[in-house]
């Protein structure tokens, strides 16, 4: 969202949160549901390309065939974890170009939907302000040690 209008009506559904308004640029990073359904269109350039055989592509096709189309749950996991992978690309661009970026999970989903008129398959999953960062910005905050985050096997 860039127009002070888009601005105002993703505020309206973000519980009035100011940074929508305040950064240079606000993306609305959705999931896709029934991706599957487009998985051959996905793939065929990779095939087209020499990347993956006929065999594997058939494969993946067809497991994903057999698995997403009866399954809301496991569409909409996907969709989560696709969208949340786009918008971490995004969020390390943006820092790769010394831009800041400031994630959002709160928000209307369907308030998102309704007012950005979103297609029945795309699921709003999270916010991504933009912009450089605002003078007197506090750094980043400490983070946990890697020893409590991960665990190696």
């Amino acid at each position: 969202m860039r127009s002070p209008e888009a601005k105002a009506r993703l505020k309206a559904v973000s519980y009035g949160q100011q940074k929508v308004v305040d950064a240079p640029v606000t993306f609305i990073i959705c999931g896709t549901l029934a991706a599957h359904e487009q998985l051959p269109h996905a793939l065929q350039p990779s095939v087209d390309a020499g990347i993956m055989d006929q065999s594997m592509f058939d494969g993946w096709v067809s497991m994903a065939k057999e698995s997403h189309p009866d399954n809301p749950q496991l569409q909409r996991d996907e969709a989560f974890r696709s969208a949340s992978l786009a918008a971490m690309t995004l969020m390390f661009a943006a820092q790769g170009m010394g831009l800041s970026t400031g994630s959002m999970s709160g928000f209307d989903p369907l308030g998102v939907a309704r007012e950005f008129e979103l297609a029945a398959t795309e699921m709003p999953v999270i916010l991504v302000t933009v912009g450089y960062p605002a003078p007197g910005n506090w750094p980043q905050k400490p983070r946990k040690p890697l020893d409590e985050v991960i665990e190696f096997a």
